[in-house]
């Protein structure tokens, strides 16, 4: 196999043999951005600590959307002597790629890399000051907790809410007084996520969640109920009873929901065995609470816990909904795709794949959502369904802002094999000229000869690009068929 003839199924081989010598060759040689990109994203998920500097050479890639994921896998594997390359790079970068520097040094830790992200707090871009804070979260240092109340300071209610976040999961008493100041803020997010930090903190049973059940924003309303209802006190749970008539009705259904499964989970006898139910026991299997009280109303409660604070949680909630496979879990895990940990994510694309039919309306709905991220993973996951009603979709959106999003979809295409073919060389005479270069590339991807001939004519086409997409796409079909 010559060096330049590596391909998105060479790479796909690689993972499965865990040819790293392969992923290497191709990160190192590949004059196709997408292979490069495929390659260091397989790296990163492979793990594999002896192929860090081979992913540090690939820092200065020429081709932003694979130093993106080059930083991302260096995060992902976590070794510490990748820290020093990363931070050497910041001040030469954008600060999309300074945010990506940032996630991968939290992910990695260490007292460089704690360092530095606490000095990147002070810079003036508020996206900077999210992702350092994300970062701090991720060390939880005790070096941090200073840092961050300082940040509670910051007009931008994004970096006030982001640390809260933090203060609370390192659950330092010193935060304690800082976040109590923010209950009582005229922003009633900051109020919610003061009250969830202060609960990981201190008992939630304490007078600041009761008081809270008073407040005049729903959601903090919401965010009381749900501390209250976590804490299994039985002398607490009973102020949920004073909300059941709220005006609200989320706040109302939140009450009466912990009220009614606090009943239905008292102690039960297996076997003369008594066996425990607690609201609060979240390690429980989530099968058990399906058994119990049926598959709509278990869903209703793993949508909840889509949202709880704990990432085994989370993570348990989004795949049982695959299994469970209700029609109203489809909105809720499409939200979760923008989770901050992977984990969650992509059990919430397989819970979507397991759905199947139903998601694929509210998918491409969601082909246009504002959040990038959310984009590229129902691309992902429209792929993975297969339903060929996406097809159009996906090729329209070929054009999308986002290189990565491009590229996923791309990928997605190119698994509906034969099917796409037609509409892919429709797309060919688009009037975009990144749609048509896309198309080629998908066209590409799918490898059959029969995609010959419209290949060579867009060989002509008025845009280089996509004349160079078109040659790449001849010369991977003509590989994948000798």
């Amino acid at each position: 196999m010559g060096i330049f003839s590596i391909n998105e199924r060479d790479v796909n081989k690689f993972i499965i043999k865990k040819d790293y010598k392969g992923l290497e060759k191709a990160l190192t040689y590949e004059n196709s951005s997408f292979i490069r990109y495929k390659a260091a994203e397989a790296l990163g998920k492979l793990g594999n600590a002896s192929k860090v500097d081979v992913l540090i050479n690939s820092l200065h890639d020429d081709d932003e959307s694979v130093q993106k994921m080059v930083i991302y896998a260096l995060g992902q594997i976590g070794e510490r002597k990748a820290v020093v390359p990363l931070i050497s790079i910041y001040d030469e970068v954008d600060d999309e790629l300074k945010e990506n520097i940032l996630f991968s040094l939290g992910e990695i830790g260490g007292r460089i890399a704690l360092e530095f992200v606490m000095m990147a707090l002070d810079e003036d871009n508020d996206n900077i000051k999210i992702r350092s804070v994300e970062a701090l979260e991720k060390i939880s240092h005790p070096e941090c907790i200073e840092p961050l109340i300082s940040v509670l300071d910051n007009e931008s209610v994004e970096v006030k809410v982001g640390a809260m976040r933090a203060l609370g999961e390192i659950g330092d008493e010193k935060a304690l007084d800082p976040l109590l100041n923010n209950i009582n803020s005229d922003k009633w997010n900051v109020r919610k996520n003061a009250l969830n930090a202060v609960a990981k903190i201190q008992d939630s049973t304490s007078e600041v969640f009761i008081n809270a059940l008073d407040d005049d924003d729903v959601h903090v309303r919401e965010k009381a109920v749900e501390m209250i209802g976590r804490s299994g006190d039985e002398i607490t749970l009973n102020y949920l009873r004073r909300v059941i008539n709220d005006d609200d009705e989320d706040v109302r259904e939140r009450a009466r929901s912990i009220l009614d499964l606090r009943i239905k989970t008292q102690p039960i006898v297996v076997d003369e065995t008594q066996v425990d139910y607690k609201w609060d026991n979240k390690k429980q299997s989530l099968y058990d609470i399906i058994d119990r009280i049926g598959p709509e109303e278990a869903s209703k409660i793993l949508i909840e816990f889509l949202n709880d604070d704990n990432l085994e949680v989370r993570e348990r909630a989004a795949e049982v909904l695959g299994e469970i496979k209700t029609e109203n879990a489809v909105k809720p895990l499409i939200d979760v795709l923008d989770d901050e940990y992977s984990s969650v994510k992509w059990r919430a694309r397989d819970s979507l794949r397991k759905i199947g039919e139903p998601a694929v309306m509210p998918l491409l709905d969601a082909l246009n959502n504002g959040n990038p991220h959310i984009r590229k993973r129902v691309a992902c996951a429209l792929g993975e369904i297969g339903d060929e009603r996406a097809i159009p979709f996906l090729i329209k959106n070929l054009d999308d802002e986002d290189e990565v999003i491009r590229l996923r979809i791309v990928v997605s295409i190119s698994k509906f094999g034969k099917k796409a073919i037609d509409p892919l060389i429709v797309a060919l005479n688009n009037e975009n000229s990144m749609v048509r270069e896309k198309a080629a590339h998908a066209l590409g991807e799918i490898g059959d000869p029969v995609v010959l001939k419209p290949l060579q004519d867009t060989l002509k086409d008025e845009d280089p690009k996509v004349q160079r997409s078109a040659a790449k796409a001849i010369k991977m079909v003509i590989a994948n068929n000798t």
